[in-house]
C-alpha cells in the first residue's frame, strides 16, 4: 500500500513537470512582443520676467559716523575715569580727572609776574603824565616826553602778555577736567588710574563714537567709476544678520582714485535708531548702477554649455528644442537672458544633461528640481523674489 501511493506521487510530479515543459515550448515558439523605453522624466518651469539690477559690490565694515579719541592736553597723572566701556555720554560730560605736576606754581609765577608788569605800568603812567606837564615850560625837553611815552608803551606791553599768560595757565588748568567732545557712546577705555597723560608720552583716554548713524566705504573699481554718483541706490548685506538688507543711499564720493587698488570709495550711510547695529560688523555692500525692467531670468541649472556657448531646451508640447541664448547678470540663483528666449516660455530645468534637439520627454511641472517638493508658482511676469536696492 505504502509503495502505491509512493508511485502515484511520482506519477503526479511526472505529469506537473510535463506540464512546465510544455507551457515554457509554447512560450517559446511564440514571437516576442516589442519593448519601448519611455521619455525622459524631466522638470519644467515657465520662464518669469523681473527687475534685474546691475550692481557693484565689495566687502565692507560698519563704521561710526564720528569718532573721537578723547585725552589731556596737559601733562599731568591721571586722577579718575569715571566712564568705562559701553557707557552713553552726553557733550561737554566729565569723562575724567588729571592731576597737573607743576601748572600751579607755573600759574602763580605767572600772576606775580602780572602784578610786577602792573607795577611798572603806573610807574611809567606817572612819569609820562609828568613829563607831559613840564614840556610846555622847557624843563623837560622833547626828547625825554618821548623816551617816557615809549616807557608807558613797553609796560603796557609786558603787562598785556603776562595777562595773556595767566589766562592760559588758567585755560590749561581748566582742561585737567576731560569732557566728552559729542553725544555717543564709550567704546575703548584705554587708561586706568595713575597712568600719566598729555604731551609728549601720553594718549588718549577713552574714545567716545557716535553710532545713531553709521557708515559704510564700498570701493568701485575703475571701470564702474562713471556709473556710481551720489544718490544712487545702495544695500548693505551684513554676516550677523545672516544677509538681511539694509538699504541707504550713496552720500558722498571720493574725488580720486586709490593708485594701489584703481578704486575710489563711496559712502553709505545707514540709520541705526534701534541700536541693532555695531561698528566693526562685517559684510558685503552694493551699490545699483542700472536697472534692466522685466526682463527673463532662469535658474542655473536650466542652462548647459558647450564650445563656450549657452542654451536651454525650450517645451513644446512633449518635444524639446535647443535653442541658445545670450545671458547677462549672474545673481547666483538666477542668471539674466538678454536674447535667445522670452518670459513665458516654458523651459527644462532639470534632466538636461541627456537631453538632445527634437527628443520626447515626459514633464513634470511646478516642482523643485532639487527637492521633489510641490511648488506655488507667482503668477507670469510677477517680480516674487527679484532683490530691491
Amino acid at each position: 500500500m505504502t509503495r502505491l501511493t509512493s508511485l502515484r506521487s511520482f506519477g503526479a510530479l511526472a505529469l506537473l513537470g510535463l506540464m512546465v515543459s510544455a507551457s515554457a515550448c509554447a512560450k517559446k515558439g511564440a514571437p516576442d512582443a516589442p519593448k519601448m523605453r519611455p521619455p525622459p522624466l524631466v522638470v519644467a518651469a515657465v520662464v518669469p520676467a523681473r527687475d534685474v539690477f546691475v550692481e557693484v559690490s565689495a566687502p565692507v565694515d560698519l563704521r561710526p559716523i564720528a569718532q573721537a579719541d578723547v585725552g589731556s592736553k596737559t601733562l599731568g597723572v591721571l586722577d579718575a575715569v569715571l566712564v568705562d566701556r559701553g557707557d552713553a555720554v552726553k557733550r561737554g560730560q566729565l569723562v575724567a580727572l588729571v592731576r597737573p605736576s607743576d601748572l600751579p606754581d607755573q600759574l602763580e609765577a605767572a600772576r606775580s609776574t602780572l602784578a610786577q608788569t602792573q607795577a611798572s605800568v603806573a610807574l611809567a603812567r606817572t612819569n609820562f603824565d609828568r613829563a607831559t606837564k613840564l614840556a610846555p615850560t622847557g624843563v623837560v625837553s622833547q626828547q625825554e616826553l618821548q623816551q617816557s611815552a615809549a616807557a608807558l608803551a613797553s609796560a603796557e606791553a609786558a603787562q598785556a602778555a603776562s595777562h595773556a599768560q595767566v589766562a592760559a595757565y588758567a585755560t590749561r588748568l581748566g582742561e585737567l577736567r576731560i569732557e566728552s567732545p559729542m553725544d555717543g557712546l564709550v567704546s575703548i577705555r584705554r587708561l586706568d588710574q595713575g597712568a600719566i597723560v598729555g604731551p609728549p608720552g601720553g594718549g588718549a583716554i577713552v574714545t567716545v563714537v557716535r553710532t545713531d548713524v553709521l557708515r559704510v566705504f564700498i570701493s568701485v573699481p575703475e571701470r564702474h567709476a562713471a556709473l556710481v554718483a551720489i544718490g544712487k541706490d545702495a544695500r548693505v548685506e551684513l554676516d550677523a544678520l545672516s544677509g538681511r538688507p539694509l538699504f541707504g543711499k550713496v552720500v558722498r564720493m571720493a574725488p580720486t582714485l586709490d593708485a594701489a587698488t584703481r578704486s575710489l570709495d563711496a559712502e553709505v550711510q545707514l540709520s541705526n535708531a534701534s541700536g541693532e547695529l555695531r561698528s566693526g560688523m562685517f559684510g558685503r555692500g552694493f551699490i545699483v548702477v542700472a536697472t534692466h525692467p522685466q526682463v527673463p531670468v532662469v535658474p542655473p541649472s536650466a542652462m548647459q554649455i558647450s564650445n563656450g556657448k549657452a542654451f536651454v531646451y525650450v517645451l513644446t508640447g512633449s518635444k524639446v528644442a535647443r535653442r541658445p541664448i545670450t545671458t547677462g547678470v549672474d545673481h547666483g540663483d538666477w542668471l539674466e537672458v538678454t536674447a535667445g528666449l522670452k518670459a513665458g516660455e516654458e523651459i527644462i530645468t532639470a534632466g538636461v544633461d541627456d537631453l538632445s534637439d527634437g527628443a520626447t520627454v515626459r514633464a513634470s511641472r511646478d516642482v523643485d528640481p532639487y527637492t521633489g517638493k510641490h511648488l506655488d508658482t507667482a503668477p507670469n511676469g510677477s517680480d516674487a523674489g527679484a532683490q530691491k536696492p
